[in-house]
């Protein structure tokens, strides 16, 4: 009897520590599947940044300059590197075809004209000399023969290169006695001078899409170049394109400095460093958070245990923080911060703070 009951308590003991153990087992195996991350809320702060990108040099204005009438390079006034004033002769071209077309015009104007004058004078002092409907007539072809010789005039005229502009000459693609095409009526045409007004410089720089929310109109940047040790510029933001360039994902910005010296040459590369600062306070995340893909940033958030990778927009960051620009994220959401290379996108696990 008392065997039975040792063999029955026996039995009884060995039972409840096998469930013990498959207990322990089952959370062990719990364990490993939902894997502990630690995460944290995001919290509000406001942001002071320096933006540092590289700038090109620009001038205000260039152009190249073509003739509006064909002739060949009769005189050279201008060469590369003379500073011009607006309306200064650069070249003058010859067409003896069209002087010799300026001159029978002329005659043909003179001869309507006094025929004009004629008739008019005889209709006024005895009309029945004449009918109104010859004096027309020879008013008309007065007034053809005029416009044709003003016409002619002014592409004469044409025959003066002169600068559009002032500025330094910093290209001259002819030589004397070249035979010069119309810019007008030839698209081959070549340029006799390029121009460039460097008095003010337009400082180009190619912001990436991702700082395109940060810039503003009128925000002060401080400007050095290589080739100018010493020198600092002070600048503001003048012009922005409010358009993403498609092919490189940035947005033209311009800044403009005064050159009345001419230090700053066109072409110069510079290095802008632009100060940023967020309008109010942010949410904002630790920078260990982030997870960048390319030009894309994500973050993953614990929601009712399953790990979502969520698409972000970074705004301005520091060493230690960056603001989180989306509309999904919350002071109240969890976001992963140790443990990301444990889990990924859809994974049960355990949020720890």
């Amino acid at each position: 009897m008392k065997t039975k009951i040792f063999i029955t308590l026996l039995t009884f003991l060995l039972l409840s520590c096998s469930d013990s153990e498959n207990q322990q087992s089952e959370k062990t195996i719990q364990n490993e599947k939902n894997p502990n991350v630690k995460v944290v809320n995001p919290q509000q702060r406001s942001f002071t940044s320096t933006l540092h990108i590289i700038g090109n040099a620009l001038p205000n204005k260039q152009v190249n300059i073509h003739a509006m009438e064909g002739g060949f390079l009769s005189d050279l006034k201008k060469d590369i590197g003379d500073k011009v004033q607006k309306g200064d002769v650069l070249a003058v071209l010859n067409n003896p075809e069209l002087t010799r077309e300026l001159e029978i015009n002329k005659v043909a104007k003179q001869v309507a004209e006094a025929n004009y004058l004629r008739f008019k004078k005889v209709i006024a002092k005895t009309p029945e000399l004449t009918t109104l409907q010859e004096f027309e007539k020879v008013e008309a072809t007065y007034l053809m023969a005029n416009a044709k010789y003003k016409a002619t005039a002014n592409r004469d005229s044409l025959l003066t290169i002169r600068a559009p502009f002032s500025g330094v000459i910093t290209t001259r693609n002819v030589e004397l006695g070249a035979l010069i095409q119309s810019g007008i009526n030839s698209s081959n045409a070549t340029a006799l001078f390029e121009i460039m007004d460097m008095k003010i410089i337009r400082l180009t720089i190619a912001l990436p899409e991702t700082e395109v929310d940060n810039i503003s109109k009128g925000m002060q940047a401080e400007i050095s170049f290589t080739e100018l040790p010493g020198e600092q510029f002070s600048a503001q933001v003048s012009r922005m394109a409010n358009a993403i360039d498609n092919r490189t994902k940035t947005m033209q910005v311009q800044l403009d400095i005064p050159n009345r010296n001419g230090k700053i040459k066109a072409g110069m590369y510079a290095n802008v460093a632009i100060q940023l600062q967020s309008t109010g306070d942010k949410i904002s995340l630790p920078n260990e958070v982030l997870i960048a893909i390319k030009s894309e940033f994500f973050i993953l958030q614990v929601k009712d245990g399953i790990v979502k990778r969520t698409l972000i927009k970074k705004g301005l960051s520091n060493t230690q923080f960056f603001e989180v620009l989306s509309n999904e994220i919350t002071e109240n959401s969890k976001i992963i911060i140790e443990g990301k290379a444990m889990v990924k996108a859809g994974m049960q696990v355990k949020a720890v703070n």
